[in-house]
């Protein structure tokens, strides 16, 4: 058993695919099925059930796949550690971001800044979404993320920078009869054709959240992951939606801007914070990342005067 074997189990894990596996190694399809059953032999137990159209782990592949992204994520990180005695940052960086355009959050002038400073450092971006990206952080999956999520949504163990704090609003048809009114109820929309982000964005969690301070149920009639096609069904007049202000004002054009409507609910927010384990990651390139994220996108309490303040 070796590392380059651990690097083949988890390629496949992840793959699925034994060609593909085989190709992200740089190895052949017959040399990796080689190593697979060499390494099956020395932990004496079948780790991939394989058939001519599927491969899944076994509960022994599970349980050898976790220790081996483990024992890897170690060895890199000692790797980048040593290498960053003598100044040298390198290694890889796991970042989590809902979308490398989040509003006035530049994560891609961040990105490269980082990377025009650490070059060595090879990026990873996800945008899994917030509930699957809190998973990731607290595996070690992901070093840092972007969510948009509170502090006290999040499970122990994550550490919360606030970043900013939009406001929810309502978006609504042309010819809905909300429009121009200027304030929305959420009972009232409760009982409209509502189009919903999906469960495991930041955005669903808040505007779950919203409704169930009223204990009010919603008529889902779509779901979407994108909160900007979201608004663009509502203007249409498909439903009516909630998302965030910039994403409406981004979406709705300046003549149908009487189609947004502000929530009468002051704690509608959506907030954008960067996340990471509690305490800090240990690998120096998570460590740069953090400190450069940290100065250039300082904590806010509010977004617009009318926000009310809220801790992060």
């Amino acid at each position: 058993m070796d590392l380059r074997q651990m690097e083949f189990a988890v390629a496949i894990a992840d793959e699925l695919n034994f060609t593909r596996a085989a190709a992200r190694c740089h190895i052949g399809q017959s040399g990796l099925s080689h190593q697979i059953a060499e390494l099956e032999r020395e932990v004496g137990s079948r780790l991939f059930d394989r058939t001519s159209r599927s491969v899944q782990l076994t509960p022994a592949g599970q349980t050898y796949v976790a220790a081996a992204r483990r024992v890897l994520r170690t060895v890199q990180e000692m790797s980048a550690a040593i290498a960053a005695i003598d100044g040298d940052v390198q290694g890889q960086l796991s970042l989590g971001a809902m979308s490398l355009t989040a509003g006035d959050i530049d994560v891609l002038g961040l990105l490269r800044e980082f990377q025009e400073s650490h070059p060595a450092v090879e990026v990873i971006v996800s945008d899994a979404a917030s509930a699957t990206a809190t998973a990731q952080l607290l595996t070690g999956e992901l070093e840092v993320a972007v969510l948009a999520l509170h502090k006290q949504q999040l499970p122990p163990g994550i550490a919360h920078h606030l970043l900013r704090l939009h406001p929810l609003v309502a978006v609504v048809g042309r010819r809905h009869g909300l429009r121009g009114r200027g304030v929305a109820a959420l009972e009232a929309l409760a009982d409209e054709r509502f189009l919903d982000c999906t469960p495991d964005t930041g955005l669903r969690t808040q505007v779950d959240a919203a409704f169930g301070r009223l204990r009010a149920r919603r008529r889902t009639a779509c779901v979407l992951r994108s909160a900007g096609d979201l608004a663009s069904l509502a203007l249409e007049g498909i439903g009516v939606t909630v998302v965030p202000r910039p994403v409406a004002e981004a979406v709705v054009p300046a003549d149908h801007a009487d189609c947004v409507l502000t929530l009468n609910d002051p704690q509608a927010l959506l907030p954008l914070a960067l996340a990471h384990r509690d305490p800090a990651p240990t690998s120096p390139a998570a460590q740069a990342f953090l400190r450069l994220a940290l100065a250039r996108l300082p904590v806010e309490t509010a977004v617009g005067p009318d926000t009310p303040t809220m801790s992060g």
